[in-house]
C-alpha cells in the first residue's frame, strides 16, 4: 500500500520459522539415515515419517527417500499422494546387483520409488500377502546401501518390533533418532521402555540426541499427566517439539501435503530444524581425506580386549544414571 516506503519487521513467530527454514536447509555432509520409531501402534510414527520426508524434500530441493522398513506390511506407501509404481523392497533388492554395480544408475533406481509432488520419494514395504519371507538385518543392509547411493537423507518408517533384525539394524545405523508420541499413558510408556531398550543396546547417545515429537491425544490428557510425559522426554532426550491436530494427517488417508494446514506445516518445519541441527553435527570424513585401512592382522595376533561394564552395571555402580522405564509415572497419574 506504501509502495514499499514502509516495510514492517517479521512478527516473533515469522522470524522463528525463517530461522527454522535455514536450519532445515543447511549443510549436513555425507548420506543419512534417521530412524523415526515407537513400538506402539497409533503413535503417529507412519505420518511423522512423511511428514518429515515432506519438509526435507521441499525445503532442501529434493535427494529425500521415505523408507518403510517393516519387515512385513506397511503402510508408509498408503499413506503417500502418489501410490505408483506398484514396486516393493523386494522388487529393489531383486535389482541390487544392478544398481549397485557400475552400470546403475538413478534412472533405473526410479522404477522402485514413488515420486511425490514434494519432490520426496517413497519406498514401499512389502505388499505381498502370500510372502512367507521377511525383512532382515541383511536385506536392510543391501537396501541402506543402495538408498546411501542415490539418496543425501533418508527417513525410515520403522516397524513396532525392537527384536526384529530389521529394527536392529536401523537402530545400529541410525544417525537421528526421532521418537513420536501422543500424551497417552500407553504409548509414553511404550517409547519410554524402547529408550530403556537402545540405551541397554550400546546406543545411549541416540537417545540423548533424539527429538521427540508429540502430536495431539484422542483426548486431553490430565495437566498432572501431561507435566509428567513432557517432563520425562524433556530430560530423556534432546528436544520435544509439539505438532497440532490436522484432519489432512488424521485418518489413515493418503496425505496431500498441498493440503497441509499452515499452522501444522510450521510445526513439522520446526521439528525437521531440531533433526537437521542434529545431523549436521555427525561426524564424516570425505573421501578425499580418508586413509586407506590399515593390513589386517591375522587373528593369533590379536589382543584380547578387557572386559567391559554394562550401561546398567556403570548406572548401578555410579549410583544414579536416567530413570528406568518403570519409574515413569503416568500410568498411575491417570488412575489418580
Amino acid at each position: 500500500m506504501t509502495g514499499g516506503l514502509i516495510k514492517p519487521r517479521p512478527g516473533r513467530e515469522e522470524a522463528r520459522h525463517r530461522l527454522a527454514e535455514v536450519a532445515v536447509r543447511q549443510h549436513i555432509g555425507g548420506a543419512r539415515l534417521v530412524m523415526v520409531a515407537n513400538p506402539k501402534g497409533g503413535a503417529g510414527v507412519t505420518t511423522a515419517a512423511l511428514m518429515l520426508a515432506h519438509t526435507f524434500a521441499t525445503l532442501r530441493g529434493g535427494s529425500t527417500v521415505a523408507w518403510d522398513n517393516n519387515e512385513a506390511r506397511g503402510t508408509l506407501a498408503d499413506r503417500a499422494e502418489v501410490t505408483a509404481p506398484a514396486t516393493t523392497v523386494w522388487h529393489l533388492l531383486g535389482a541390487f546387483e544392478q544398481l549397485a554395480g557400475p552400470s546403475g544408475s538413478a534412472g533405473d533406481m526410479a522404477h522402485y520409488l514413488r515420486s511425490q509432488p514434494s519432490k520426496a520419494d517413497v519406498l514401499a514395504a512389502d505388499l505381498d500377502a502370500a510372502r512367507r519371507e521377511q525383512i532382515g538385518a541383511g536385506e536392510c543392509g543391501r537396501l541402506g546401501l543402495l538408498l546411501s547411493r542415490y539418496y543425501r537423507l533418508t527417513v525410515m518408517d520403522t516397524g513396532n518390533n525392537p527384536r526384529a533384525g530389521n529394527w536392529q539394524w536401523a537402530a545400529h545405523c541410525a544417525d537421528v533418532l526421532v521418537v513420536p508420541i501422543t500424551l497417552d499413558p500407553d504409548v509414553a510408556q511404550m517409547a519410554a521402555w524402547m529408550l530403556d531398550g537402545l540405551a541397554a543396546s550400546g546406543r545411549a547417545d541416540l537417545v540423548a540426541d533424539a527429538v521427540t515429537v508429540i502430536r495431539p491425544s484422542a483426548a486431553a490428557p490430565s495437566g498432572e499427566t501431561r507435566a509428567r510425559v513432557l517432563e520425562y522426554f524433556a530430560a530423556r532426550t534432546a528436544l520435544v517439539v509439539e505438532v497440532p491436530f490436522d484432519a489432512q494427517l488424521a485418518g489413515g488417508t493418503p496425505v496431500v501435503y498441498g493440503r497441509v494446514s499452515e499452522r501444522s506445516r510450521q510445526a513439522w518445519v520446526a521439528a525437521a530444524a531440531a533433526v537437521t541441527d542434529r545431523l549436521a553435527a555427525v561426524h564424516s570424513t570425505r573421501p578425499d581425506q580418508m586413509k586407506p585401512p590399515p593390513p589386517r592382522q591375522s587373528p593369533q595376533a590379536g589382543i584380547a580386549r578387557a572386559p567391559t561394564a554394562s550401561p546398567q552395571q556403570e548406572n548401578a555402580d555410579q549410583g544414579g544414571g536416567q530413570a528406568s522405564v518403570t519409574a515413569l509415572p503416568v500410568r498411575r497419574a491417570q488412575a489418580q
